[in-house]
């Protein structure tokens, strides 16, 4: 069988047609960093985590699933309160799903301290900030951390968003400090997106590396950029499904169109499940670093305090006490209002996908041309870890050569004339000339 070999950031990638063995090898790829050869990551005997709101606790169990001790701390003493009750609940959850036995959760807790004093950072080899999605707050949680812990511990942030060099600015000694991006929920979710600053040293990546293995989680390098690679193509992802929706869809059946081509939720579902005010806090911040966003529904949405099933109806309505989704002639109010102006057409299960599949597809291929990632594969394994892509489809770019790219970049072409998605990207035009990005990226 042929190999494809595909060089990227020093590192060479073989791969075949069959999808689960690309993935494989994708995954045992990207555990490594390619400049860090010979780099030893700094010892993680002891972690903390400020922030004990549900990532934090999350990020917290973890950590405590890999044996180590660790101090959550937080403003005041109600919320150091909630959140050891919030991770003592994960830990109840396991054992209740017979995932570990009340012994050992037992044990994995009682190595667990809560405090309200940042003294309490004095010791710990590994600090990870989880607080709210604020650049102020997170600077004002480092300015403390920097000045209560050890001048070799190494600092995170765990954002979705925002730039870490701007985290750290002013902060000693920055070369200990990176973005370590974890998805929701931290005990569950396998990605680790680990994103580097300029003044990050090698120590404290190959450490990023480092505790990645320690949580069983798959590591990828991520450049800076607004949302990095995951939610980058996340938000192309939600503005395609409302594209589709004033051009004629509705939310049951785009929902239904991703769920047969193998996601677990489609698009409306997830967001009603997540909440439409997280998404719209990310917009509200989005715009004001001057980024376009288009959701004009969602926007109307949270307007009317419609934020999903913890309110009783956001894409759909929700009967009290049950989660089944069913259609609103709210929202279908709000589409057609907002579909003035927008062509009128017809969408089948096919159509759907791909309106929703290839735009994803020309971001990520931006998102490889700029650097952000340093492989195709290491957006395949974004978005299968991270997102619920099919795993069998091998991944996200995997997928669309396999369908042939330049039939995508068709496919953008008829879709950026009608105002449905932007023209395809110089990467995945130079792609499909020569057959497979593997040949575009040399």
């Amino acid at each position: 069988m042929a190999l494809n070999i595909v060089h990227r950031g020093g590192v060479a990638l073989a791969t075949t047609g069959n999808p689960l063995r690309h993935v494989f090898r994708a995954e045992r790829v990207a555990r490594h960093a390619p400049e860090l050869a010979g780099v030893e990551p700094r010892p993680i005997r002891s972690a903390a985590v400020i922030g004990g709101g549900t990532m934090g606790t999350g990020i917290a169990a973890a950590l405590c699933n890999a044996g180590l001790p660790l101090v959550i701390v937080e403003r005041d003493e109600a919320a150091r309160e909630g959140a050891v009750a919030r991770l003592r609940a994960i830990f109840d959850g396991a054992v209740k799903r017979r995932r570990i036995s009340a012994g050992l959760a037992a044990e994995r807790l009682a190595r667990v301290t809560g405090a309200t004093d940042y003294a309490v950072l004095a010791e710990a080899d590994l600090i990870i900030e989880a607080v709210f999605e604020d650049l102020d707050v997170k600077r004002d949680v480092f300015r403390k951390v920097a000045a209560a812990c050890r001048h070799d511990a190494v600092l995170a942030t765990n954002t979705s968003y925002l730039n870490p060099e701007r985290i750290a600015d002013g902060i000693a000694s920055p070369e200990r400090f990176l973005g370590l991006h974890f998805f929701s929920p931290a005990q569950v979710m396998k990605l680790l997106e680990i994103v580097p600053t300029g003044a990050t040293a090698p120590e404290a990546l190959a450490t990023g590396f480092a505790l990645a293995r320690m949580l069983n989680k798959i590591p990828v390098r991520a450049g800076i950029s607004d949302g990095f690679i995951g939610n980058r193509i996340l938000k192309v992802m939600r503005g395609q499904a409302e594209r589709l929706l004033v051009t004629g869809a509705s939310p049951s059946a785009v929902d239904a169109a991703m769920r047969a081509f193998g996601l677990p939720m489609g698009p409306f579902e997830a967001q009603d499940l997540g909440g439409l005010d997280i998404a719209a806090f990310q917009r509200r911040a989005a715009r004001a670093r001057g980024l376009p966003v288009f959701a004009p529904v969602s926007d109307r949405l949270c307007a009317i305090a419609r934020f999903g099933q913890k309110s009783g109806g956001g894409w759909y309505d929700y009967v009290p006490g049950h989660r089944t989704p069913l259609p609103s002639e709210a929202v279908a109010r709000l589409v057609e209002e907002e579909a003035q102006g927008w062509p009128r057409l017809d969408w089948d299960e096919a159509s759907i996908i791909d309106c929703i599949l290839w735009p994803m597809v020309n971001e990520a291929a931006r998102i490889v041309e700029d650097g952000t990632a340093l492989r195709p594969s290491d957006i395949d394994l974004v978005e299968i870890h991270g997102y619920g892509f099919p795993r069998w489809r091998g991944g996200l770019m995997h997928h669309a050569q396999a369908q042939g790219l330049d039939r995508i970049v068709a496919a953008l072409g008829a879709f950026a004339e009608k105002g449905l998605a932007d023209p395809p990207s110089t990467l995945l035009v130079r792609a499909a000339a020569q057959g497979r990005f593997s040949e575009a990226l040399r």
